[in-house]
C-alpha cells in the first residue's frame, strides 16, 4: 500500500516537473526582452541617432548639450548619480560632476555632469523638483500602515499595500499636483532648465535669449510625468515670444531651438495629461473632444516648425524617440497625428521594450514597469547610441532588475 502511495507522489511529482518545464517560460516571461523598433510613419529607414552621434557630429571643443529631467515619483539626489554613472558606461567615457545650483524657491535644482568622449563631451544638465511635491507626500503619510510608521490600523494585502503606499501616494500625488495650481513651482521650473538649456536666461518671467549663445547641438531626455512638463516649457517659451511680436526675439527663439536635435521619451505621459488641457491652451471650458488627445504635443511640434521655417538653411528633421512598456500603464505611444501638417520637420520613433518579467502571462509590476525604463540596458543603450536600421537592438551589458524600487523607495507600506 505504501509502496503505491509513494509511486503515485512520484509520478504526480514528475507530471508537475515536466508541466513546469513546458509552462516556465510563461511563468516569468520578457515578450519584448529584444526591443521592437517600429517602422517611422514617413516611410524612411528605421534609424535614429544617439548621444554619441550627437557628439560625433559636434565642431571640436563643442560639447553636446542635454537636458534630463525626472518623472513622478519621490527622486533623491542619488537618480543624478545613477543616471550619469550608467551614460557613462553606456558611451563609454569618464563623468565629472559639477556643482548643484537651486532654481526658484521651492526646492529645485539643477546639476550638471560632464562627460567626456574622445575629444568632445557631454554636458548634461539634470533637472530634480521632486522637493516641491514632498510637503504634499508628508500630508499623506498618515495613510501608512501602523507596522510602517503611519495610523492605518488595518490590514491591507501586501502587493495593494505597497502600490497605494508607492504609486498612489508617492507617485501619482505628483501627477496630481502639476495639473493644478500647486504645480506652477515645478512648471516655472522647467521653463527656466529649458532656457537655460537654450542658451538663455529667466528676465522678468520671460526667457531672454539676447545675448545669450544657444548649444551647437542638444537633446532632451525626458522620463514620465517630465514627458508633459518639457513639451509645456516649450509652449510657454515659445509662445511668449511670439506674442511679443518682435522679430528679432523670434529669429533669436529660432535659431536657439534648432540646436534640438533629439528627444527622448521614457513613457510618454502626454496623451492622458492632456486631458486636462484644452487643445489651443486657453482656459475656455471645451465639450471632450478626441482632438485633445496629444493636443500639447501637436502644438509644440506646430511651434518648433514655425520656428525651422524662419531659418533660411535647411534644418535635418527633429527626431523623438519614445520607449513604452505595453504593460506600463502611464505610457503611449508618438503617432503621425501628433504632427499635423508638419511632418516633413520630424521623425518619430516608437520603441517597445520589457521593463520587467510578466507573471503567467496575467500581469506585470505596474509600478516596475513604469519606472523600469532607466534601469533597462536596451533603453540606455539606444539613447548613447541610437539604432541602425536592419541591425538588431545591440545586446547591452547589465540586465533588468527592480534597481528602481531602491531609488524611488518603493515597497514600503
Amino acid at each position: 500500500m505504501k509502496r503505491r502511495v509513494w509511486l503515485a507522489l512520484g509520478v504526480a511529482l514528475a507530471a508537475a516537473v515536466a508541466v513546469g518545464a513546458v509552462l516556465y517560460p510563461r511563468l516569468n516571461e520578457l515578450p519584448y526582452a529584444t526591443p521592437i523598433v517600429e517602422k517611422p510613419p514617413d516611410g524612411g529607414p528605421d534609424s535614429f541617432p544617439g548621444l554619441l552621434d550627437l557628439v560625433a557630429a559636434a565642431a571640436p571643443g563643442a560639447p553636446v548639450r542635454v537636458l534630463w529631467t525626472h518623472g513622478m515619483c519621490t527622486h533623491p539626489p542619488s537618480w543624478v548619480d545613477e543616471r550619469a554613472k550608467k551614460l557613462a558606461a553606456a558611451v563609454g567615457g569618464s563623468h565629472q560632476s559639477g556643482a548643484v545650483r537651486q532654481i526658484g524657491r521651492h526646492g529645485a535644482s539643477l546639476r550638471t555632469e560632464r562627460i567626456s568622449v574622445g575629444a568632445n563631451a557631454l554636458e548634461i544638465v539634470f533637472l530634480s523638483w521632486s522637493p516641491v511635491t514632498a510637503p504634499l507626500k508628508r500630508a499623506l503619510e498618515y495613510d501608512r500602515s501602523v507596522s510602517f510608521g503611519g495610523d492605518f490600523p488595518y490590514r491591507r494585502a501586501t502587493l495593494n499595500r505597497e502600490l497605494k503606499s508607492g504609486l498612489v501616494n508617492d507617485c501619482l500625488v505628483d501627477v496630481v499636483t502639476y495639473a493644478g495650481p500647486n504645480g506652477n513651482p515645478i512648471r516655472s521650473a522647467m521653463v527656466e532648465a529649458v532656457c537655460e538649456a537654450l542658451g538663455g536666461r529667466i528676465a522678468d518671467g520671460d526667457c531672454d535669449l539676447a545675448g545669450g549663445r544657444p548649444p551647437g547641438s542638444l537633446a532632451l531626455v525626458v522620463e514620465s510625468l517630465g514627458t508633459k512638463m518639457i513639451f509645456d516649457a516649450i509652449l510657454n517659451i515659445g509662445e511668449a515670444v511670439e506674442g511679443r511680436r518682435d522679430d528679432a526675439a523670434t529669429d533669436r527663439l529660432a535659431n536657439a531651438m534648432a540646436a534640438t536635435r533629439m528627444i527622448y521619451l521614457l513613457s510618454n505621459q502626454v496623451p492622458l495629461l492632456d486631458s486636462a488641457d484644452p487643445p489651443d491652451g486657453s482656459t475656455k471650458v471645451l465639450a471632450p473632444s478626441p482632438s485633445l488627445v496629444g493636443a500639447s504635443v501637436a502644438r509644440s511640434f506646430a511651434l518648433l516648425a514655425r520656428m525651422r521655417e524662419r531659418l533660411a538653411t535647411g534644418q535635418p528633421p527633429l527626431t523623438a524617440v519614445a520607449f513604452s512598456d505595453p504593460n506600463d500603464l502611464l505610457s503611449y505611444r508618438l503617432v503621425p497625428a501628433f504632427l499635423g501638417d508638419h511632418a516633413r520637420h520630424f521623425r518619430i520613433f516608437n520603441v517597445v521594450v520589457s521593463n520587467a518579467a510578466t507573471h503567467i502571462g496575467l500581469f506585470e509590476r505596474p509600478d516596475t514597469a513604469h519606472c523600469g525604463y532607466a534601469w533597462n540596458p536596451h533603453v540606455l543603450a539606444m539613447v548613447a547610441e541610437g539604432h541602425r536600421a536592419g541591425q538588431p537592438p545591440r545586446r547591452p551589458q547589465g540586465s533588468l532588475a527592480i534597481s528602481c524600487h531602491r531609488e524611488l523607495g518603493l515597497g514600503g507600506g
